[in-house]
């Protein structure tokens, strides 16, 4: 029952974007402008479990054949339509999903790829289907048919699809989301993108801003966007390049717009607004992906640096990273408990070796200026005094490390506190 309750809501969500689709065709053509039903289709196969994909073929199969019977087409061509969908969604999602290896998040430039490929398995099968089918039922447009059916499911894919994958994930948490500077700041970006879009595609751009400097216009809704993918990530910015397209297509398709110009040929200002559109998806979906990567970065380096410190601490030890050349020396661990001073007073090794023992400074030095130079020496045992003259007796082993030219460049060190005095 569950089933077949997901079907039925899936097909209800397909009619109402094959209806928006229908509001979106460009009339004197009969061409679909964008097709964003079938972006609806691959999301879901691509969001959910595979044990889901019955229900969500069956669904998108039921929606496709109720649509294609209310714009009159005959049963058998409504059973074919069907068909086509089925079969393109389900080949685009299990060859991006085999290749990602199971899962697709959107979260890196190697997800964002593979959902491409996708969508453009689907659009290039449904369009070679389509075609095919036009031309064995007695049409004679079967490679228009192909070209508009290629051009408004990739469209209409990119543009939904990737609503459906992010926020199939969506959960609202009391803590651990967007700070509230973050949140506004993106909201503020979301704004000005939509309103930048209305104004410049709402009504006669050339008499609103005097000659192409509208067309020159259209390239800053991408920065705003830009500000959207970076504070909002992967779910704001497909949110957003959902809202900005259906302002450009709407507005185009009633001849407003920067687009609409004397036309070489019945719906050029369609396709500029399909690439426009298109484009500006992309461009949000691939910043959110780099920055969503560079976010997992730094958190598994964090992560790396807290379990790195823990271990140290917990056996008593310290560890150095030393550059020859300029000079820099951190260190890390709790060196107030077992030295009495700061790691941050240490910022060099004239500072670490300062703390030295008189009497065995000169020694040590001349060991770190072996290893400087790449000699391999054994683990030193040398003595620092604390703040308070309290002698510290240290197991200092380091390694020289090398860069792909085999020069020198840092030396790193593990420092155990051996005993007090």
């Amino acid at each position: 029952m569950s089933k077949l309750i997901a079907a039925l809501a899936i097909a209800l969500a397909y009619l109402a974007l094959a209806g928006i689709s229908a509001a979106l065709a460009y009339a004197p053509t009969d061409a679909w402008t964008v097709w964003l039903a079938s972006g609806l289709t691959l999301g879901l196969l691509l969001a959910a479990a595979r044990a889901r994909w019955a229900a969500i073929l069956a669904g998108a199969a039921l929606g496709a054949a109720i649509f294609a019977l209310v714009v009159d087409s005959t049963a058998l061509d409504a059973i074919g339509y069907a068909a086509i969908e089925v079969v393109g969604a389900a080949a685009g999602a299990w060859i991006a999903l085999k290749l990602a290896g199971g899962t697709l998040e959107l979260e890196s430039p190697r997800d964002l790829g593979l959902f491409l490929l996708g969508v453009l398995v689907q659009s290039l099968i449904g369009a070679a289907l389509a075609g095919a089918w036009n031309v064995a039922s007695g049409g004679h447009a079967g490679l228009r048919t192909f070209n508009v059916w290629l051009a408004a499911n990739v469209v209409g894919g990119i543009l939904v699809s990737p609503l459906i994958i992010t926020w199939a994930r969506f959960r609202a948490k009391r803590s651990g989301g967007l700070a509230m500077p973050q949140f506004f700041a993106g909201a503020v970006a979301f704004a000005l993108f939509a309103g930048l879009l209305f104004l410049l595609f709402a009504g006669d751009t050339r008499a609103r801003f005097g000659g192409s400097i509208g067309m020159a216009l259209t390239y800053m809704p991408v920065l705003f966007m830009s500000v959207v993918a970076l504070t909002w990530g992967a779910r704001g910015a497909s949110f957003a390049a959902f809202c900005g397209a259906l302002i450009t297509l709407f507005n185009t398709i009633r001849e407003h717009g920067p687009f609409v110009v004397v036309d070489e040929y019945v719906g050029e200002a369609e396709l500029e607004a399909q690439v426009f559109v298109a484009a500006v998806a992309l461009t949000g979906l691939l910043i959110a992906a780099l920055a969503a990567r560079e976010r997992k970065a730094l958190k598994e380096a964090r992560d790396w640096r807290t379990r790195f410190e823990g271990a140290i601490g917990a056996h008593r030890l310290l560890a150095y990273e030393w550059d020859p050349v300029g000079g820099a020396f951190v260190v890390t661990g709790d060196t107030a408990t077992h030295l009495g001073v700061a790691p941050s007073k240490i910022a060099s090794l004239a500072d670490w070796l300062a703390h030295v023992s008189p009497g065995e400074r000169d020694q040590t030095a001349t060991a770190f200026g072996l290893r400087a130079d790449g000699a391999a020496i054994p683990p030193l045992t040398y003595r620092v005094l604390r703040a308070d003259g309290t002698p510290v007796t240290l197991v200092d082993e380091a390694e020289a490390l090398r860069d792909h030219e085999g020069t020198l460049y840092r030396v790193t060190g593990i420092v155990r506190v051996a005993s007090v005095s």
